[in-house]
């Protein structure tokens, strides 16, 4: 008997042979996505930290074997995934048949997708023997999202069946599925942009010292910057010698064309346009999945999004956009929280009370630099502006992700804010004792008085300065200056 939550279209027969056909063609795919010139891809800090999980699995850990994986579209999942299935064929010696990897994005085609029936048939018929043996099985269903039971199909499996280790990918959408019963069996490990030493570690193998972000942490919440000085000088001394190239150039081609993993070998151009339609992919298709928009309201989410990338920061008021794109401000509220679900962009609010932070405007930055550089250099901004300036922007851009991925992702309780004041600094940090720390941001010659300034004002004990004013990290007196490629090592 077979469970049937949504009555697919194609039947039994059918389901079976485009499981097998799935099958026996997903070690070929792989091969192709993973290898270039022979050559096996390196792995990112992701797959390690994924990995742990499938390696506990083998080992008879059956407590941790839901994983959800959602993330921004063109962020790298889908290659993690041909990467996990290449690790356990060759490492571990899986048969090919006790691995599915499933695009519900092909599967869509063939009619209304009963994934259910899917997974029960690649357990129970295709596997029988394994099923009945209790051996090792594995299940990964990227675009998950496309069929919207998918987190009921994720609990069924995992309650009923002990040897089925499954990983859901899918766009930021894919978590809004996620409910208390899901939630409680699965673990989610979101999937992001990556930083400049994992750049350089895919793109050149080019190898960087572990525990940078511990590292930063002591810099940002102690103001010791004795062990991240060493990793950095480590990287100057070993690290950038041995990459022969000119750093801050590639740092440029980064911040641009970099963060998001599908692009790294492609050149600017191509770049530039695969990430345009990432871009138009998140609105036509992620939209519609997080809130059902009015034609006209997802219609203004493309000039939104460029606005976004072309203002100033703070100087988006709800009043404003609704003008500017001719939608109400409750529709423009709400398009703003779509797309901040649907992880494209972020916002920041105002230091100050409740009250305060209500009046102001938030500043909103995109989760990748890469998609903001995009947008700018279409529209020709990046045209009447130094590169010295754009350089500017993205770092800030840059530097306001790493800070929210840091209370996001990696949960540490504190609370980014911008300030408020006129000639005020890019970020203020609130941390849970409620001490203030001022950070700078910026290109071009940065001298101290902004920052002396938010020192003073917040009784701050030391501030913080991201730009180009130095080459390694140094402390005068209570400031720290940070350069700006060291700070996107982390």
């Amino acid at each position: 008997m077979y469970w049937n939550i949504t009555g697919g279209m194609m039947d039994e027969e059918e389901i079976r042979n485009y499981l097998m056909n799935v099958i026996n063609s997903t070690h070929f795919l792989v091969q192709d996505k993973i290898y270039r010139d022979d050559k096996k891809f390196n792995e990112r800090n992701d797959y390690f930290r994924i990995k742990k999980y499938l390696d506990n699995f083998l080992e008879n850990n059956i407590d941790d074997r839901f994983i959800i994986m959602p993330g921004l579209r063109g962020v790298g999942k889908t290659t993690l995934l041909y990467q996990f299935y290449n690790y356990l064929v060759t490492e571990h010696k899986i048969k090919y048949h006790q691995i599915l990897y499933l695009n519900l994005n092909r599967l869509k085609d063939k009619g209304k997708i009963d994934l259910l029936s899917c997974l029960d048939i690649f357990i129970k018929d295709i596997n029988d023997e394994a099923y009945i043996n209790k051996k090792p099985l594995f299940v990964f269903v990227d675009e998950a999202h496309y069929a919207p039971n998918w987190g009921l199909v994720g609990k069924i499996i995992y309650d009923e069946i002990s040897n089925v280790f499954m990983i859901f990918s899918g766009s930021n959408a894919l978590t809004l599925n996620v409910d208390s019963h899901t939630g409680r069996r699965a673990l989610k490990r979101e999937i992001n942009p990556i930083n400049f030493a994992e750049y350089l570690y895919l793109k050149y193998y080019c190898e960087m010292p572990i525990k940078m972000k511990e590292a930063f942490i002591e810099l940002l919440f102690y103001g010791d910057i004795e062990r991240f000085y060493k990793i950095e000088k480590h990287v100057q001394l070993n690290s950038f010698m041995e990459l022969k190239r000119d750093v801050k150039k590639e740092w440029e081609l980064f911040m641009r064309y970099g963060g998001l993993p599908f692009t790294l070998n492609k050149n600017p151009v191509e770049a530039k346009e695969y990430t345009l339609e990432v871009k138009d992919y998140i609105v036509e298709r992620d939209l519609p999945l997080i809130k059902s928009h009015s034609t006209e309201t997802i219609g203004a989410a493309y000039p939104l999004l460029d606005i976004i990338a072309l203002q100033k920061p703070g100087t988006l008021s709800e009043e404003k956009l609704s003008n500017n794109l001719d939608i109400s401000k409750t529709a423009v509220r709400e398009l703003l929280k779509s797309l901040t679900k649907a992880l494209i962009i972020f916002n920041i609010p105002s230091y100050g009370s409740v009250s305060k932070q209500e009046r102001k405007p938030k500043e909103y930055y995109y989760w990748s630099t890469q998609i903001k550089a995009a947008i700018f250099e279409n529209d020709g901004g990046s045209n009447l502006r130094s590169l010295q300036e754009i350089k500017g922007i993205l770092l800030e851009n840059y530097v306001a992700y790493s800070l929210y991925r840091l209370k996001v992702e990696y949960h540490y309780n504190f609370k980014i804010y911008y300030d408020p004041r006129k000639g005020g600094v890019d970020f203020l940090i609130k941390t849970i004792k409620g001490d203030i720390i001022p950070i700078e941001v910026g290109i071009g010659k940065k001298n101290k008085r902004q920052i002396a300034s938010a020192i003073e004002e917040y009784k701050s004990d030391y501030g913080i300065v991201i730009s180009d004013t130095t080459d390694k990290i140094i402390k005068d007196d209570n400031i720290i200056f940070v350069p700006y490629i060291t700070f996107t090592l982390f």
